[in-house]
């Protein structure tokens, strides 16, 4: 009888358990996914990847061979957030032996029909041969050349003494002695320099597509990881030293995405910084901690926004704080600044564009409906080449920008 009475109050204690153990297990898995998301959300952005392209699907339909013989084939693709981006994109794909595809280039145009399930688009400058069934990629940097194969002007490539070692650049001639220094932003290529180019070359004004730590063709930083603009900036600082060997006396500093948060760094913290005449930005980082608050907001656990940032910050070894333009726009308040900004772009918060512009007198803003992350050239180039022409034109009386 004993022994029973004990079995029973044994199984009872079990049973007691039982609840709190599932749910220490389930805390377990929640506190191991949630951690997955910080850590891994923090290592994906500050670990260098140098991917640009985004996946579009396979061809559908195309309506020639693939010789880019003419300028009115048409392309057909699986409809998707992707493939119906507003506006005028690179396609890439690999070599493809199922699809008799060689690896190549083209360009496609902004949607000209589509059904439930397909969408239609303009596809010209095709390089290689693209077949039905090919995998494509979309690239919004339209050309993955340099500024000679892909646009027929002339450059040298220069080296740039930076702190970590060479740091490759594009150089192009202009007129005058006021340079402008373009920057790509996080994890990007010299490429994107290429989208405004001829509106730079056509106002006369000696470029340098510069390349700093962590680029493909460049160092890497001491630990390996991208440090958000912090430390970049003093790459920024060899190619105006390196500018000013070569005649320039002023610059124009143009930066995209990171490229923004590292010109801003630069204006704060280089010996160079009264020589800056006007910056032109383009999706701009100007307030990381917002950024990253807004991914997680985007995945919806905004409720994690706050340890993402303080990982980042631990991880990177970043001053989040230090990187917030935001707070800092007295340095801008004399300069003037030409700022596009994409409205649908899903990493940099367009209120924040919008609020740093509008703290400044001599900012303009340009906002741009349906545009993703740096992609307002794709949307509507001549609209975003008319207003940076415009824009340099106001600096003639500094820049020396030759009439006509």
């Amino acid at each position: 009888m004993g022994d029973n009475r004990r079995s029973k109050r044994t199984l009872l204690r079990r049973r007691r358990r039982w609840p709190w153990i599932t749910l220490g297990a389930l805390f377990l898995v929640v506190t191991l996914a949630f951690g997955g998301i910080i850590f891994g959300g923090a290592q994906l952005l500050l670990t260098p990847h140098h991917g640009m392209t985004t996946a579009a699907g396979t061809v559908i339909a195309l309506d020639a061979a693939g010789d880019g013989a003419g300028d009115d084939q048409q392309i057909t693709l699986k409809k998707s957030a992707v493939t119906e981006r507003v506006g005028t994109y690179g396609l890439q794909w690999a070599a493809d032996a199922g699809t008799s595809a060689t690896a190549g280039t083209a360009t496609i145009g902004p949607v000209i029909s589509s059904t439930a399930d397909t969408v239609v688009r303009p596809i010209s400058n095709i390089q290689g041969t693209l077949s039905v069934g090919t995998a494509v990629a979309l690239n919004p940097n339209i050309y993955t050349g340099d500024p000679e194969t892909s646009l027929g002007i002339p450059f040298s490539t220069v080296d740039v003494d930076g702190d970590l070692g060479t740091m490759p650049a594009w150089q192009v001639e202009g007129t005058g002695t006021t340079w402008v220094l373009f920057v790509h932003g996080i994890d990007g290529l010299k490429q994107s320099a290429l989208r405004p180019l001829p509106t730079l070359v056509s106002a006369g004004l000696p470029t340098l597509v510069i390349s700093y730590r962590n680029d493909t063709d460049a160092p890497a930083s001491p630990n390996g990881l991208i440090h958000l603009g912090e430390t970049e900036w003093h790459d920024l600082d060899s190619a105006a030293a390196y500018a000013l060997t070569q005649g320039a006396t002023d610059f124009i500093l143009y930066g995209d995405s990171m490229g923004g948060s590292m010109v801003t760094q630069f204006m704060h913290q280089s010996e160079y910084a009264p020589k800056v005449v006007g910056m032109v930005l383009d999706a701009p980082v100007l307030n990381w901690a917002g950024v990253l608050q807004g991914q997680a907001d985007r995945l919806h656990v905004g409720f994690l926004g706050g340890a993402l940032k303080a990982v980042v910050s631990w991880r990177g070894d970043i001053d989040l704080g230090m990187l917030n333009e935001l707070t800092q726009t007295e340095t801008f308040e004399n300069l003037p600044i030409l700022l596009f900004q994409g409205l649908a772009d899903p990493l940099v918060p367009p209120a924040e564009s919008q609020q740093f512009a509008e703290a400044l007198p001599l900012a303009t803003y340009v906002p741009v409906p349906d545009a993703g992350h740096i992609q307002s050239w794709n949307v509507d180039p001549a609209s975003y080449e008319a207003h940076l022409a415009t824009f340099l034109a106001s600096l003639a009386p500094v820049a020396e920008i030759p009439d006509g």
